[in-house]
C-alpha cells in the first residue's frame, strides 16, 4: 500500500437507462477512467425546480481516475451527462495498493 499520488474517486448519480450505459462506456473508452463501478438500488430524495419532493431511483457511479484527467472529465460531464446539474464529487485517494495504482495509471494512459 502506497500513499496516493493524484488518484481520485469521483462519485455521481445517474438514472438507470441506456444513456447511463453509454455515459459509463464513454468514460472508460476515452481513458478518462480506469473503471466505473455501478451501484444500483439508490434513491435520491430532493426538491428540484418546485416545492414538490422528488424521489428518483438512480445508479451511484464510482469513477476511478487521476487528477490530471479531471478537466477532461468535467468537460465530459458537461457534454454527456443527461442531468442539467450532475452531481460531481471528487475525493483524493490517501492510500492505494501498488498493483492497483499501476493498473489504473496504465488504463488511463499515464
Amino acid at each position: 500500500m502506497a500513499k496516493g499520488h493524484g488518484e481520485i474517486l469521483i462519485l455521481t448519480t445517474i438514472a438507470h437507462t441506456e444513456t447511463a450505459t453509454d455515459f459509463i462506456k464513454g468514460l472508460v473508452e476515452k481513458r478518462l477512467a480506469a473503471c466505473v463501478t455501478r451501484l444500483p438500488g439508490a434513491h435520491s430524495l430532493y426538491h428540484w425546480e418546485s416545492n414538490e419532493l422528488t424521489d428518483d431511483p438512480e445508479l451511484v457511479l464510482l469513477i476511478k481516475s487521476h487528477h490530471s484527467r479531471l478537466a477532461e472529465i468535467e468537460k465530459y460531464f458537461e457534454d454527456e451527462h443527461p442531468y442539467t446539474v450532475p452531481e460531481l464529487l471528487v475525493f483524493d485517494i490517501d492510500h492505494i495498493g501498488d498493483a492497483y495504482r499501476g493498473w489504473l495509471m496504465k488504463e488511463i494512459g499515464l
